[in-house]
């Protein structure tokens, strides 16, 4: 397939200020989602000096990508788990603080629902945005509410979630607009996704796991979601992706350490917590 998708500027704010920072190796056979590709072009990691995001070049064009998805079942790569056996205990408290009874809550890139699960066990009304089909007919089977889209949803969500999802997206200022119309004044907008900025990113630079999958193209900053318009940063915390992810100093260090001897290290096992966990507060206007 041909990744030849460049951005002239930063995608997520605009700034011509950027430089490569090197060439991205994928796992090979390349997988995006659940379908396996081969691509013609190396892909590059660039740095954004103004608002200190990072985001990927030579990648698949929008509507390839969004095609990939929609025929692709997620739902066979990642197993459905409960959000307990998935999430660090940070997570899953912010979550259930924002997960009131009776709130309307959209989780957009829901997959097979298993936050819409959580949330729904908790008395809110659940809505999932969801590409692939496989993916939306697991969101049916459970009962939970399904848009194609986020175009397609409506307004008036006390929370709109989006966990390993906005490092997927071309347009990240249309997703944050998005999300600030759909949401009730005073409703949040909770993210999880990789930090750039974490100390395992900076030692490993294009070599970090979390830039090494095809789909995964944007990768904002603190500094960036803090200046979202109509939406103000309530809470920014560093986290892991999962429980698993936080091991034991014990056994993460001599891994660390004979890794980055050989050249080989690709910020895993982590340097310390290498995910933010942002919730953004919609303004009362």
């Amino acid at each position: 397939m041909l990744n030849d998708f460049r951005s002239s500027a930063c995608p997520l704010c605009g700034s011509g200020a950027i430089a490569a920072a090197g060439a991205i190796a994928y796992e090979t056979p390349v997988r995006f989602s659940s379908r396996e590709i081969q691509l013609e072009r190396t892909p590059e990691l660039w740095r954004c000096r103004q608002c200190r995001s990072g985001f990927a070049q030579n990648i698949l064009p929008e509507q390839a990508a969004r095609a990939l998805y929609s025929e692709a079942d997620s739902t066979a790569r990642w197993v459905p788990k409960s959000m307990e056996a998935q999430e660090m205990p940070e997570t899953l408290a912010e979550l259930a603080r924002l997960c009131q009874p009776g709130a309307r809550v959209l989780d957009v890139g829901a997959n097979a629902g298993d936050l819409l699960d959580f949330a729904r066990a908790r008395g809110c009304e659940t809505d999932g945005v969801e590409y692939s089909a496989a993916g939306q007919a697991a969101l049916r089977r459970k009962g939970h509410g399904v848009h194609a889209s986020l175009d397609a949803a409506p307004a008036g969500y006390a929370l709109i979630t989006a966990f390993d999802t906005v490092e997927h997206l071309y347009d990240l200022p249309r997703f944050f607009e998005a999300c600030r119309a759909r949401l009730a004044p005073g409703g949040r907008l909770l993210l999880l996704t990789g930090d750039i900025e974490c100390a395992s990113a900076r030692v490993s630079g294009p070599r970090w796991w979390y830039v090494t999958y095809p789909e995964h193209i944007a990768f904002p900053s603190r500094r960036y979601l803090r200046g979202r318009p109509g939406l103000a940063l309530e809470r920014c915390a560093r986290t892991y992706p999962s429980p698993g992810y936080n091991m034991p100093w014990r056994a993460r260090l001599p891994v660390i350490i004979s890794r980055l001897a050989r050249g080989k290290y690709q910020g895993l096992p982590s340097l310390g917590p290498d995910h933010l966990l942002a919730t953004l507060r919609a303004s009362a206007s």
